[in-house]
């Protein structure tokens, strides 16, 4: 029998960091500096409100917009750092892929033009193709005259402009002039902002500014749990919109509870306590790290400057499917950059690993680097 499946999900592969996951555990002693999730454990006092939720049985289902004590908290965080999301226009979902899913379904036809900042996130890629959207990137380091030029184009309408800061896979953080040049766009032809924060909360030196904070009529904010405390498998995550947006949030409740229905309860109860527990010794170990990775490569090879998240960047020689060979031969896994960005000579390396192994993979990393210069 032949299965036909559709022409659009034909054009998705699995996603080259999951098979990198796989060839992992095929490997006897591998240097695995391609994981994009915390080292550390979800702290205790969450794992105790997730089991806690569960034996007082908050284990049905939810509103479709998440539980109103965590949409209250979420609105209450913003409210500290001078935006006003109410708790109404707040959506939890099972975690950001979720959401930009629910969002690129509600927000896009096919054929309208989306403002991607590059290198991305390689779910924006794929979501873009399996929605027909046509796609441009500007790169992350754009200033008033390139944007000016931008603007100057005859062709250029993007619906929607779409980035994560800080970025994976750079951990470049956007600034506030740049979000004001984001906004210009966005005034020009009516675009609406979706700003994946998913890592904010590693901003190692003060940088991060919340889009919402600049542009706050236009702007959609993404956070969530899983980099902020480990908690990946816990699906929690959430969208904050201005009041201005709210039918988008009517929509994707609407389509969520078609899909998703609702992030898992007791997780989205733990999330709750988590939002009271900054981690701030995880976060000086991850800076410590931030600045050790730099110290070691900076001078070798070029790379943005990681403000944030737990990733560097950097250029490459040579292409990175080749370098990825290498790399695998010694036993060392890093995720190759051309899926990110259209650079092929870049790689993506994260520092979430225990210091020991971190310095044996990049020590690896620039023997392979110096090799093929």
């Amino acid at each position: 029998m032949e299965i036909k499946t559709s022409n659009r999900i034909n054009q998705i592969d699995s996603s080259e960091i999951r098979k990198i996951f796989d060839l992992a555990g095929k490997l006897k002693n591998p240097k695995n500096l391609s994981i994009g999730q915390p080292d550390f454990p979800v702290p205790d006092v969450v794992k105790n409100a997730l089991i806690q939720a569960v034996y007082d049985n908050k284990n049905s289902y939810t509103q479709t917009q998440g539980i109103l004590p965590l949409r209250e908290k979420l609105s209450q965080q913003w409210l500290i750092n001078g935006i006003d999301i109410k708790p109404e226009n707040i959506l939890i979902s099972a975690g950001v892929a979720s959401i930009l899913y629910l969002l690129f379904d509600v927000l896009f036809n096919s054929g309208d033009e989306i403002l991607i900042i590059e290198p991305y996130f390689l779910v924006y890629e794929s979501l873009s193709v399996f929605h027909n959207l046509k796609v441009t990137c500007i790169p992350e380091n754009f200033d008033e005259k390139y944007i000016e030029n931008l603007l100057s184009r005859t062709n250029f309408k993007p619906k929607v402009i779409l980035f994560s800061s800080p970025s994976n896979p750079t951990g470049r953080i956007i600034m506030k002039e740049q979000i004001v040049l984001l906004g210009k766009i966005a005034e020009k032809h009516d675009s609406l902002i979706i700003a994946d924060e998913i890592y904010s909360a590693f901003d190692y030196d003060k940088k991060f500014c919340a889009a919402a904070s600049v542009i706050p009529e236009r702007t959609i904010s993404l956070g969530g749990f899983s980099k902020s405390h480990a908690m990946t498998g816990l699906r929690v995550g959430y969208i904050g919109v201005h009041e201005k947006l709210t039918v988008i949030l009517q929509k994707m409740s609407a389509l969520q509870q078609y899909s998703i229905v609702c992030s898992p309860t007791p997780s989205q109860w733990a999330a709750l306590v988590a939002l009271d527990h900054p981690l701030s010794i995880e976060l000086d170990i991850f800076k410590k790290r931030r600045d050790r990775v730099v110290e070691l490569l900076k001078g070798r090879v070029n790379f943005p400057f990681p403000d944030g998240a737990f990733y560097v960047f950097p250029e490459i020689p040579i292409d990175s499917r080749d370098f990825i060979k290498k790399a695998i031969e010694a036993e060392l896994l890093i995720v190759p950059g051309y899926i990110f960005t259209k650079n092929s000579k870049t790689v993506r390396i994260s520092y979430a690993q225990r210091e020991d192994l971190l310095e044996e993979g990049l020590k690896i990393f620039i023997e392979i680097l110096e090799s093929v210069k």
